[in-house]
């Protein structure tokens, strides 16, 4: 199986993600990503123009700051990583007004009082979440009666769930290759690059993506999701999309269920908070 994944990496193309140079290029990557989702889907909603925004799991703070070149009045990052809190702060300085602040936090205990904000936004992030019921009732809990949560996320089944698209380009792998399979490939695929910069061995960097791929990711799926949103009391979904992976003709395949939960590559939802 092995070679069978690295033949297959041989016809696919590395797929097309972003930031993965530097932190500082990772931050570049999240503020133009979260200005195209801002334009296309946060500002028509009203949704940040003077409006107290918390960003969970802001990552390394570029979409963080996207919300406050939007015309939020203030926004808040948070992440359960101090290191990319400490970015985020970092970035922040150099490409922000000062109306953006970051804090350490687990999304599952968010230090704030009830209903303190307008928006919150959960960018890439709830694939993440280890207590995502938890995290999700969290952010109701945030966000004042009226207030809008906005999810965006890529599903565990779709082409590109495993997050592992840096080593293995072919879609679904999570779904066709056992860990171990995966493991050993990535192993073969790091051998023949060139060695790490900061003099890293093969073997750690192989057990660091493996443990984050056994651990960073709570495999929501479309239906999970959607049951979880059902069941929190005081929300209710006002926009859902379904975005088809690469192909846009796939749109209608989304909307079958079970059939969507391969095809939907990422996930727009926005929820109110109601009484």
């Amino acid at each position: 199986m092995v070679s069978a994944i690295l033949f297959l990496n041989k016809l696919f193309r590395r797929p097309n993600v972003g930031g993965r140079e530097s932190e500082e290029a990772y931050s570049r990557w999240e503020h133009r990503w979260g200005r195209e989702l801002t334009k296309t889907f946060l500002e028509p909603a009203g949704d940040l123009d003077g409006k107290r925004v918390l960003d969970v799991g802001c990552g390394l703070g570029g979409k963080t700051v996207a919300y406050e070149e939007a015309g939020a009045a203030s926004v808040v990052g948070t992440d359960i990583l101090v290191d990319n809190t400490s970015a985020s702060e970092e970035f922040a300085r150099g490409n922000a007004s000062g109306r953006s602040a970051f804090l350490t936090s687990d999304v599952a205990a968010l230090p704030f009082p009830d209903g303190v904000f307008d928006t919150v936004i959960a960018n890439d992030a709830m694939e993440h979440f280890s207590r995502p019921a938890e995290a999700l009732a969290e952010m109701r809990r945030v966000t004042r009666r009226g207030g809008a949560i906005w999810i965006f996320f890529t599903p565990h089944f779709s082409p590109l769930g495993s997050h592992l698209y840096d080593y293995i380009y072919t879609p679904w792998c999570h779904l066709l290759f056992s860990p171990p399979q995966i493991e050993r490939a990535i192993t073969k695929i790091l051998e023949r690059r060139p060695a790490d910069k900061n003099g890293k061995s093969v073997a750690d960097r192989v057990q660091t993506i493996m443990t984050s791929y056994d651990q960073d990711l709570n495999h929501m799926s479309v239906r999970w999701f959607l049951r979880i949103v059902k069941e929190i009391p005081s929300l209710r979904i006002s926009l859902l999309k379904l975005r088809p992976a690469k192909f846009g003709f796939l749109k209608p395949l989304t909307m079958i269920p079970i059939v969507r939960e391969l095809f939907t590559g990422f996930v727009v939802c926005r929820i109110e908070r109601t009484a």
